[in-house]
């Protein structure tokens, strides 16, 4: 008899890490590969490695493609790339909350609204992902107390839909690139996780030993990399704490909606900077890359804030980004 519970020693962890975000997945995989490779010696681990570099250099390869895609200049509109990263993350969990401060997540309210939570808005090909907000727009309905909620998913589904006329000869090529990207996720993490299963049988008496081989905090996301935020005032908000060898790291922001969005340090005691402080400006449907001096960065000034100028929402990804 199968149990009504779901027991999470049986859920595969790895998976659940590395579908957060493409750029974490990278650097799990990165970390995972390096360390079964130092582990040569023992004729398993080599055993191991052997086992997952091939697909390790698969996802490289499709995550590579997906990259230099993202990364191309997205002109006057933000690239269509961007403006699926902030869908994932920044914009489905903003309405989500926004949807249960009316209806709680276990109401039919809800469910007839997001019967599949935020899963349909964060994998899966552009027109699904278009689908999906076109579907949410309908079951918002005119529910006068979801209006606000209903203009901000219509608004973001007229940008995108820009976006994707503005690309549209590159949209085959978008599409290919995230489903490949998203294969070789699913299938590298299927085979972490059955030498995960082989290294508890190795160290069986000993699992601590295990935690070499597996970058333990990034699956635990204790070293978070990447920030996201919907700024509806012009309260400051802090991002992250962090210490940093400024030869090493930067900033990358992405900045979707109409309002500049300004970024800067301090020592954590304030929420604003000090007159004539550093600070970076990230303009309106803007993706660009800044050094840490520019936004103020010093060993005294180690929070990080970012604040909407203007007064309507901003939404904004905060990438921590190591210098090439």
């Amino acid at each position: 008899m199968s149990s009504l519970n779901n027991w999470s020693r049986t859920d595969n962890f790895i998976k659940i890490a590395v579908t957060k975000s493409y750029i974490g997945a990278k650097d799990i995989f990165t970390s995972f590969d390096e360390r079964l490779l130092n582990g040569k010696d023992d004729a398993e681990v080599l055993t191991y490695y052997n086992d997952f570099n091939p697909y390790f250099l698969t996802f490289k390869s499709c995550y590579s493609i997906w990259d230099s895609l993202r990364s191309s200049n997205p002109g006057n509109t933000l690239g269509l790339l961007q403006l699926l990263e902030i869908l994932a993350g920044t914009k489905i969990k903003a309405w989500d909350i926004a949807l249960q401060n009316i209806y709680n997540n276990e109401t039919t309210q809800y469910k007839s609204i997001l019967p599949h939570h935020r899963t349909p808005f964060q994998s899966g090909q552009v027109n699904k992902r278009v689908t999906a907000l076109e579907n949410l727009i309908i079951a918002l309905g005119t529910d006068a107390s979801l209006a606000t909620l209903k203009t901000s998913v219509s608004a973001f589904l007229t940008q995108l839909n820009a976006a994707i006329a503005l690309q549209h000869n590159q949209l085959i090529g978008i599409n290919k690139a995230i489903v490949n990207l998203e294969a070789s996720i699913d299938k590298a993490a299927d085979i972490a996780f059955g030498i995960f299963g082989k290294f508890i049988t190795k160290f069986a008496a000993t699992p601590k030993l295990i935690d070499a081989y597996f970058p333990v905090d990034l699956l635990q996301n204790v070293i978070q990399q990447i920030f996201t935020a919907t700024l509806v005032n012009q309260t400051p908000k802090e991002e992250f704490k962090r210490k940093f060898d400024i030869t090493k790291y930067k900033i990358r922001g992405t900045n979707v909606g109409n309002e500049t969005v300004n970024g800067y340090f301090t020592n954590g005691l304030t929420n604003l900077p000090e007159v004539g402080a550093r600070m970076i400006t990230m303009p309106s449907n803007s993706v660009d890359e800044y050094s840490l001096v520019e936004a103020g960065y010093t060993d005294l000034k180690r929070h990080f804030y970012i604040v909407n100028t203007g007064t309507t929402d901003a939404s904004v990804i905060i990438e921590i980004i190591k210098v090439n």
